[in-house]
């Protein structure tokens, strides 16, 4: 009798903890990111003519953030800045003509 609770008992315990091993699994992330777009040129943001169905979806079923910045108006720096958490000065990119210098680090 004491076999079979011992049984029952490492059987939950390894459903536990099959279940936390699949919640820590990483999410999947998009980051979707335009050029010289306005902020409300999709039709989630309420533009009165345009359709976007599938930014519109996926706005609805993920994350929208309505209060994004850029440290600088130029692409090449502003996507620097995003994708390696630094400013200008310290990224060095400063234009969108010259390449990126390889010791650059961009999140992974």
């Amino acid at each position: 009798m004491a076999r079979r609770w011992v049984s029952i008992l490492v059987g939950a315990v390894l459903a536990v903890a099959g279940a936390v091993a699949r919640a820590a699994e990483p999410p999947n992330i998009l980051v979707v990111l335009t050029d010289d777009q306005r902020y409300d040129a999709m039709g989630f943001m309420g533009h009165p003519w345009l359709e976007t169905p599938n930014m519109d979806r996926l706005a609805r079923e993920g994350v929208h953030f309505e209060n994004a910045f850029v440290t600088t108006s130029l692409c090449s720096p502003s996507r620097a800045s995003i994708f390696t958490g630094l400013y200008t000065h310290n990224h060095r990119v400063a234009d969108n003509y010259h390449a990126i210098s390889d010791k650059l680090v961009f999140f992974p």
